[in-house]
């Protein structure tokens, strides 16, 4: 009865001071849409979750059975990660860890652009300090300061070099591609070979592992398989040939590849974005700038766009529609710039932002603007995609010197499969 008494009185004491607090909030000029009633049933609607009874389970068990009872406790509500449930198990042995440290570097990894799930940095962690990413397998004592924090400062500087090495290829941002795990590896491999160069090679790992989905099926094994091959080789270029017998390197790029749309998947919208960085590219603005630039400096968090060349207003209901979002029909441009595309006249869009024959060329477009006719779409397509195909084996075979060539792309496949590449 006491208990119940007292509870009508905080309440009571609790509303005067929302009240006061909703019109405080209105006289402010915020919530608006909202008068000062409105507001206050919103804070009292959150009042009330402290009035909740909460049921508290105490278990006395070993790590890995509370974290087996947790996750099946979870099962039926909102997913948690495995990742999730042993973040929480660091954060319970070593107190402001998370707050302090973990969460703060995310921010500074989305300030260069890189906006990283938490579960894949709490990966490389693993990844770096026992080469482990099957939670369960890594032993207690790992996740106790004295294993943490070595392991967490090599992580962060595995981390702030694989992006300074991504940004000379262009790569500013996460937003184009085609997966993150793959930069789990990049990450130890950087860690294991801080100082040596050919990093060539290993950017040619991460752009073949993506483009056959390395990671896309079970991926805490094939994780763990490529971490004990990086961790045992004697340097870069072994470790990475190691890495490269898992896939199927020497298949060459396509033109057909170039000829699909390009909402299909990110990786070859990725590869167009690689090569037309590669090429020096103007945006198509006035200023032309140099794709992933500002002035001279490169713009970190770039995320580059996708304009049809052949405008979709100029084709529709004159080609195939599965033909007008073809790849082979997009440029690569900046995000800033928005081109109107004109009813009457579609390719006019050409002589009304300035882009000029050599912006063209920079995107591997070889056509006069007056060739540019509806007639001649398909030979279009054609021609473009063998030309981005040639250039992307080429940028392959380039990336991959060094390596064994049962490692690089072999031409010789393609021509006899009758490629114009």
């Amino acid at each position: 009865m006491q208990r119940s008494e007292r509870r009508k009185e905080t309440g009571e004491n609790d509303q005067k001071i929302l009240v006061n607090l909703a019109k405080d909030i209105k006289v402010q000029g915020l919530c608006d849409g909202m008068d000062a009633m409105e507001v206050y049933a919103r804070l009292d609607r959150v009042r009330k979750i402290r009035e909740k009874d909460i049921l508290s389970v105490t278990v006395n068990h070993e790590l890995e059975d509370v974290v087996e009872i947790f996750s099946r406790l979870n099962s039926r509500g909102t997913r948690v990660t495995e990742a999730d449930i042993y973040l929480g198990v660091v954060a319970s042995k070593n107190p402001g860890w998370v707050r302090d440290e973990f969460l703060p570097f995310l921010n500074v990894l989305a300030d260069s652009g890189f906006h990283v799930d938490p579960n894949l940095l709490f990966q490389s962690l693993t990844a770096v300090g026992i080469k482990k990413v099957r939670f369960k397998e890594i032993n207690d004592s790992f996740w106790s300061r004295d294993q943490i924090e070595p392991a967490w400062k090599k992580c962060r500087e595995g981390w702030k070099r694989t992006i300074h090495r991504l940004q000379n290829y262009g790569v500013l941002s996460d937003d184009p591609l085609p997966t993150q795990a793959a930069l789990v590896t990049l990450v130890a491999l950087l860690d294991r070979f801080p100082e040596e160069g050919g990093f060539d090679s290993a950017f040619y790992w991460f752009v073949q592992a993506s483009r056959f989905g390395r990671y896309s099926g079970s991926s805490a094994t094939a994780l763990e398989e490529d971490l004990k091959e990086a961790a045992t080789a004697s340097n870069l270029v072994e470790g990475i040939a190691g890495l490269m017998k898992r896939l199927a390197a020497s298949q060459p790029i396509e033109a057909e590849e170039f000829r699909r749309d390009y909402t299909d998947g990110k990786f070859w919208r990725f590869l167009l974005y690689l090569l037309v960085y590669k090429n020096g590219a103007q945006d198509w603005d006035k200023a032309g700038t140099r794709l992933g630039f500002d002035g001279k400096e490169l713009l970190a968090n770039f995320r580059p766009q996708w304009h049809h060349i052949y405008p979709q207003k100029f084709l529709n209901k004159k080609v195939e529609p599965e033909k007008i979002d073809s790849l082979a029909n997009i440029a690569v441009i900046g995000p800033n710039i928005n081109i109107r595309i004109s009813n009457q006249d579609p390719m006019k869009y050409l002589d009304k932002y300035t882009i000029s024959e050599e912006k063209l060329q920079q995107q591997f477009v070889d056509w006069k603007r007056e060739e540019f006719a509806v007639q001649k779409y398909h030979e279009f397509l054609d021609a473009r995609a063998s030309r981005l195909a040639s250039e992307a084996n080429d940028y392959l075979l380039t990336l991959s010197k060094g390596l064994p060539d049962s490692c690089r792309p072999n031409l010789k496949m393609a021509a006899g499969n009758n490629s114009t590449v």
